[in-house]
């Protein structure tokens, strides 16, 4: 049995009638030349035979009663791979909307908590019939994006012939603590608590007085520090004076100012539309080297360039520039569980009020880097996951409240979407020998946060997934569009000289 950390219990908090905590993925696989590869079978055999290196798919949630406490995870004893992986199909021609409309309606509902927080739908009638998609739903609570790539390593296989054995990997299950049980242990977690708090906050002091170099912020953190008399003093002498061993997360500091409203910063829904394409990771290279920039600097101005065409294009551009939080890995390498949810987040202004795309692009560069050197101050000893002093039934009172007051209609975000961009790797991979030629990203969104964009790259291929509120984003299609539109201009003024330059762009929905 394992307890969640705060972050991992925020993405079960946020989750109301209208926000799911889910993220998922759409695969998509030719199984030319190996027959059943990718398929409902094979699926569940390759998952059941490397199920003892998948901790997120055996995991069930137990929750402490009156949400006194955050949750633990136990291996669940009544594990049943027929309720996880599922049969889909889309009706002749399989085309890419149509197989968005499908992965839109599923991604809407959401995971069973009675169960472990993960489902996979194997769709069979893409392209008519000649691929075969897979939509992997996994709740936030379990992985990061980190964590996603290494359950993606142990899932698929860079040998076109490997194929499922038949023989399911062994696990040892747990007993469901009782009620009882489960306020023991809570009442013994609260005993710790104070100890745990003041460790916090004499650390926070002392960083903070160290970088403003103010004694008056010293004198606080020694008072912190002192520990009461006694055995329990010299023992939380010890812990004060610990360094290691600690769960050091870095939460984010907000934007100086508030973002400007667009359609999608509203009050969501429950519904959800989807819409994907590719980019060829080429394209993009050519881009970098010309403006001597990030790879990540690239996606970010195409991303910008995108929604600055889709706000003139319903006349809403805002004046003030557009803000996007994108997600940050603090993994150290040491963490106890591989599949904790080790993130944080900066935030980035778009540059979506300058015209110039030139301009823009230098702009979301000294964005970026400015946002990275701030994120990079941070003392990671310092900010350590507060979250975790928050008893889950407050939390998500909190959230729920926060929608039913429709908040998000009274005031400016405090940025306008979130913007993920997910290295992957760049060889072919293989599910029972059908071959991965695509993987979509399909993120979440949170009240007030209509609009997701992130991209995976895969195989020489940036694969964009836009996720929004179905009645904010209705025409979700017209970005992959004009995606492509910003991707050829960025192109042509790399390479002025390049002949028809984003000719040979692939757009997905137009196979």
């Amino acid at each position: 049995m394992r307890q969640l950390n705060g972050i991992d219990v925020s993405f079960l908090n946020m989750e109301t009638p209208s926000v799911f905590g889910h993220v998922s993925s759409v695969t998509v696989y030719d199984p030319a030349g190996a027959p059943g590869g990718a398929g409902l079978e094979a699926t569940k055999n390759t998952i059941l035979e490397r199920i003892d290196q998948l901790a997120p798919f055996r995991r069930r949630l137990v929750e402490v009663p009156l949400g006194l406490d955050l949750p633990y995870w136990i291996e669940d004893p009544n594990f049943d791979i027929d309720f996880h992986v599922r049969h889909h199909a889309v009706p002749p021609p399989g085309s890419p909307e149509q197989l968005a409309e499908a992965v839109s309606r599923i991604i809407a509902r959401p995971l069973d908590r009675t169960r472990p927080l993960w489902e996979l739908y194997v769709i069979e009638g893409v392209d008519n019939g000649r691929l075969i998609a897979q939509l992997t739903k996994v709740h936030h609570a379990a992985i990061d994006g980190a964590a996603g790539a290494m359950m993606l390593a142990a899932l698929l296989d860079i040998d076109p012939s490997a194929r499922p054995t038949g023989m399911p990997a062994s696990w040892e299950p747990e007993e469901i603590p009782s009620d009882e049980e489960l306020l023991r242990i809570t009442a013994r977690e609260y005993l710790r608590r104070p100890e745990k708090f003041i460790r916090l906050s004499a650390r926070t002091a002392r960083e903070l007085a160290a970088a403003t170099r103010s004694g008056g912020m010293h004198a606080i953190a020694d008072l912190v520090a002192q520990p009461m008399p006694g055995p329990v003093g010299r023992m939380m002498r010890r812990r004060l004076r610990a360094q290691r061993g600690t769960d050091v997360d870095r939460p984010p500091a907000l934007p100086p100012t508030q973002a400007p409203r667009t359609p999608w910063n509203r009050p969501i829904t429950p519904h959800r539309r989807f819409a994907f394409t590719s980019v060829p990771l080429d394209h993009a290279k050519e881009v970098r080297r010309a403006f001597g920039c990030t790879f990540n600097d690239v996606v970010m101005a195409v991303c910008s360039g995108t929604l600055r065409r889709y706000l003139l294009l319903h006349d809403c551009l805002p004046d003030e520039s557009l803000v996007a939080m994108v997600p940050v890995s603090v993994r150290s390498g040491t963490e106890d569980d591989s599949f904790q949810n080790r993130v944080s987040a900066l935030f980035s202004d778009l540059a979506t009020n300058e015209a110039d795309p030139a301009a823009r692009l230098r702009r979301v560069q000294q964005a970026m880097n400015s946002a990275k050197e701030q994120f990079a101050a941070i003392p990671a000893e310092a900010l350590q996951d507060f979250t975790q002093f928050a008893p889950p039934a407050i939390a998500a009172r909190a959230m729920r409240m926060y929608s039913s007051l429709r908040i998000a209609d009274r005031m400016n975000p405090p940025f306008n979407l979130v913007i993920s961009n997910v290295p992957g790797p760049q060889m072919p991979l293989y599910s029972a020998g059908a071959r991965l030629e695509h993987f979509y990203p399909v993120s979440t969104l949170v009240d007030g946060q209509g609009l997701n964009m992130t991209v995976q790259s895969y195989n020489g291929n940036l694969d964009f997934g836009f996720v929004a509120d179905r009645e904010l984003v209705p025409d979700l299609w017209v970005m992959t569009e004009l995606l492509h539109d910003e991707m050829r201009e960025l192109r042509a003024l790399a390479a002025p000289a390049a002949p028809a330059a984003g000719s040979t762009a692939k757009r997905t929905r137009r196979r």
